[in-house]
Parts: C-alpha cells; sequence; structure tokens
C-alpha cells in the first residue's frame, strides 16, 4: 500500500502542479488579482509537497522492504541462541553407541567393536600393514596400498 499511496501522491502533485501553471497563464480575470495569484502559487506549492510526499513513501517502502528479510533472520538467528538445547541433539552416552550383531554368533555387540567379546571373532576386516579399517571385498587397502587378497 505504500508504494501505490506514493505513486499516487505524485501523480496528483504533477496533476496539480499543471493546473496551477494553466491557471497562472491563462489570462483569467480571477489569476491577475492578488488574491488568485496567491491561490495558484498555493496549488502549485501543494502539488510541489504532494510529489515530496510519494517519493519519500516510496522511499521508506523500499527501505522497508529491503530490511523485512534481515529482521527475520535475527530474530531466527536470536530464538536459535535463546533455546539452543532445543536446536541441538546431544550425542549419546557412551554405552549406547549404535548397536550391531556379532555376524558369526549372533549376539548383539557395539558397532565399533572390531572382535565380538562373546566368540572371539573378528567382526571388520583390518589392513594387516596400516591396521586402518577396510570392507570384506576390499582386494587392495585404500590407506596404505597393501594387496589384501588375489582377485
Amino acid at each position: 500500500m505504500g508504494k501505490a499511496t506514493g505513486v499516487g501522491s505524485i501523480v496528483v502533485g504533477f496533476i496539480m502542479i499543471i493546473l496551477g501553471i494553466g491557471a497562472y497563464f491563462s489570462g483569467e480575470a480571477s489569476s491577475e488579482t492578488s488574491q488568485g495569484k496567491m491561490v495558484v502559487g498555493f496549488i502549485i506549492i501543494l502539488g510541489l509537497a504532494a510529489i515530496y510526499g510519494g517519493v519519500t513513501a516510496n522511499q521508506k517502502a523500499s527501505t522497508k522492504a529491503q530490511q523485512a528479510p534481515q529482521a527475520t533472520q535475527v530474530t531466527q538467528f536470536s530464538q536459535a541462541t535463546q533455546f539452543p538445547q532445543a536446536m541441538e541433539i546431544p550425542p549419546p552416552p557412551p554405552d549406547a553407541v549404535a548397536a550391531g550383531f556379532c555376524p558369526y554368533c549372533g549376539r548383539e555387540i557395539q558397532a565399533d567393536f572390531v572382535v565380538c567379546p562373546f566368540c572371539g571373532k573378528s567382526t571388520k576386516s583390518m589392513c594387516p600393514k596400516c591396521g586402518k579399517q577396510v570392507q570384506k571385498d576390499f582386494v587392495a587397502c585404500p590407506y596404505c596400498g597393501t594387496v589384501l587378497k588375489r582377485a
């Protein structure tokens, strides 16, 4: 609405100025008297004021439109800092690491175990040279290049 009001004020201002100038140069008796000249001058000044008000309204509306997304971001940021515990998920306790199952005995073990504590068998493939975890179907270690099995 701010932009429409501003544009309307500008249009009305131009119309008032044109009518005032037309009345001044029309040569009619009413525009020849001092009171008539004052009225014409007043109309022209009102037209200038309307144009100024319309331009100011347009500037305020465009400034407000540019600042509106920034205000939303600030509000979201202040809410995030005000309630950080609601936004973050705490890490699981050390003994509640994702569970897995031993592929040999089927018992539940922690997903990061390399050896099953129940049957003693290896649950993950490790590189014999660098000790990093590799997938069982790898032919070579991607970390050190050691050949793991023949293709």
